[in-house]
């Protein structure tokens, strides 16, 4: 009898290569990695229970969760605000073992926790054109005077649905999007790159 064995892989596994691509002149304007091991779940706070909530996740986690499109972050964990009383909230790799246990332990009454861990795809930019690539499609102005650290928002890019936030000033952004549309996503960022050159790592 043939033995068959699924492995798992990450959403964007088939169309990510490493190496430098488009434009070999001068330093690579995108470099573009995927997030291969996190956690991620979608908490929706119940009618009249928001403030309740966040003071669930103050006690949990030791954060305040944004009234607005940012993201807060603490020791490996992030909540983004992605509409009113909603969040992604984001565990990092070292982070996934506890994340949804810490959920569902502060959640409790007051709110939904909808584990979207293997639904989306989730891919970090960052390089010296990294918000030159980006204004070709996203649909918000990224300049730094009005997207900064800790900002976010969901929004189309390329006809695509995707949260964006920003991690750091140099600046790093990290994109959302629904796994099915991974590839769409890429084909959009390294055709937008090419002229820049860009290099997946």
């Amino acid at each position: 009898m043939v033995k068959l064995s699924i492995l798992p892989r990450s959403a964007l596994a088939p169309y990510l290569k490493k190496g430098r691509y488009g434009s070999p002149e001068g330093s690579a304007g995108l470099l573009i990695s995927e997030l291969k091991e996190f956690g991620l779940a979608n908490v929706t706070a119940f009618k009249d229970q928001g403030e309740a909530l966040q003071r669930a996740i103050k006690i949990q986690f030791d954060v305040d969760l944004p009234q607005g499109p940012q993201v807060v972050t603490k020791a490996g964990i992030s909540f983004v605000g992605i509409a009113p009383g909603q969040w992604w909230a984001f565990a990092e790799e070292y982070e996934c073992d506890r994340f949804f246990t810490r959920l569902e332990a502060c959640v409790g009454m007051f709110g939904t926790i909808v584990n979207q861990s293997d639904a989306r795809a989730i891919v970090e930019l960052s390089g010296p054109k990294v918000r030159s690539v980006l204004s070709k499609g996203v649909s918000v102005d990224l300049d730094e005077r009005n997207f900064r650290m800790g900002d976010a928002a969901t929004t189309m890019a390329a006809q695509l649905w995707i949260t964006i936030w920003q991690t750091d000033e140099e600046p790093t952004y990290r994109l959302s999007v629904f796994r099915a549309f991974g590839s769409s996503l890429l084909d959009w960022l390294t055709t937008s790159s090419a002229e820049f050159g860009y290099e997946i790592i």
